[in-house]
């Protein structure tokens, strides 16, 4: 794994806002192909999800909650 290449992509993840990031997380979950998950191997994507989510729990609900797929 490219850990360079994770960071980059959380980055990039980071700058979409609470909102994105959280949607961001749900299209991955739901097996989605997402950007920047494009550029990222699947493992690589996977730790990526991980530190997403180990993030934003920080934050918790009250921020902006986890958008529920229709």
């Amino acid at each position: 794994m490219d850990q360079k290449k994770i960071d980059r992509a959380l980055e990039i993840v980071a700058k979409m806002g609470c909102e994105k990031t959280r949607e961001i997380i749900r299209q991955i979950d739901e097996g989605e192909e997402v950007h920047p998950c494009t550029m990222l191997s699947v493992d690589e994507c996977v730790s990526m999800l991980e530190e997403l989510k180990e993030v934003m729990s920080v934050y918790g609900d009250d921020c902006c909650p986890i958008p529920v797929s229709n």
